[in-house]
């Protein structure tokens, strides 16, 4: 099984993502996420994606490797950096993909909060602060998707 980049392109997720972060532009393919990422989302995104999937502001700043202090001095229209921008929406993403393969959104989200054998008996959360991590939940939700349990 090949792996999965954390930004492939799939429209219905894409419209998940959108929802997340409460943002109504046009993304057609990988190249608009890049364009996104790069000209940043702003913290009004950001919190509400953070209301949407359940994440207090230490879980968010985890993910994204700032600060709580950096993200309350941000002013709501402020855009974050590309690393964080593309950190948010590989997390918008992430939810999305799992709402769309658990069928709701909150069965994903107690999912993501109970250790897993597959995933070293580490809750799927846990591994959101890497790169590498975004990419096993992403294979393990192609397994899941495909009735390939470990």
């Amino acid at each position: 099984m090949s792996a999965v980049s954390p930004l492939d392109y799939d429209g219905l997720e894409s419209e998940g993502l959108l929802r997340y972060l409460n943002i109504d532009i046009p993304l057609h393919n990988v190249y608009d996420f890049i364009e996104l990422s790069r000209n940043g989302i702003d913290k009004r995104a950001l919190l509400h994606l953070a209301k949407t999937i359940d994440f207090d502001q230490s879980e968010l700043a985890h993910v994204l490797h700032l600060s709580e202090r950096t993200i309350q001095r941000y002013e709501l229209n402020k855009k974050l950096s590309t690393e964080a921008s593309s950190k948010a929406l590989q997390l918008a993403k992430l939810y999305a993909r799992g709402e769309n393969i658990f069928g709701d959104l909150e069965r994903f989200k107690r999912w993501m909060e109970h250790p897993n054998v597959a995933l070293a008996t580490k809750k799927p959360k846990e591994l959101l602060d890497t790169t590498f991590g975004f990419q096993l939940l992403n294979e393990e939700l192609i397994r899941i998707e495909h009735g390939i349990f470990a």
